[in-house]
């Protein structure tokens, strides 16, 4: 689980060097959670993955050592596909998508021609933040109920 290039074919993985995120020991629907490790090339997402076709869910480490969710990661193949940024009111509930960054929103992520991701530009006025589908309620709502 790494930053962009960071994926080893040989190895079948990341290497543990370049390794941006730590497992947590928690999961939520299946899902492993992850937090950052605070390495020089740290990243909000994992660009690459050890395992393939995988979603990971990325938490923040709170003072009082309780984890909150913020942002799901589904990849394809070894390389991020989508990423979900959650946005909570001040009661820790869901804050639906209504087209602004404020709100909780998806982006999608390309390849570019040099190999590395990144997140999909705009097109034809079209906003980089989107709706988030409705396939993904259920994780959505056990992910609200383990940050409260």
């Amino acid at each position: 689980m790494g930053a962009n290039g960071s994926y080893d074919k040989k190895l079948g993985g990341v290497p543990d060097g370049k390794r941006t995120h730590l497992e947590t020991g928690y999961s939520i629907l299946g899902y492993k959670v992850l937090i950052q490790k605070g390495t020089e090339d740290q990243t909000t997402n994992i660009l690459n993955s050890n395992s393939p076709d995988s979603t990971y869910l990325m938490a923040k480490l709170n003072e009082d050592n309780t984890l909150t969710v913020l942002n799901i990661n589904i990849n394809e193949g070894h390389k991020i596909k989508m990423d979900i940024n959650l946005k909570f009111d001040s009661n820790g509930n869901l804050i639906p998508f209504n087209g602004k960054e404020s709100a909780s929103h998806s982006h999608k992520w390309i390849e570019r021609p040099d190999g590395k991701m990144a997140r999909k530009p705009a097109s034809n006025g079209e906003s980089t933040h989107l709706s988030i589908s409705d396939e993904f309620k259920p994780l959505l709502d056990a992910i609200v109920k383990f940050n409260k």
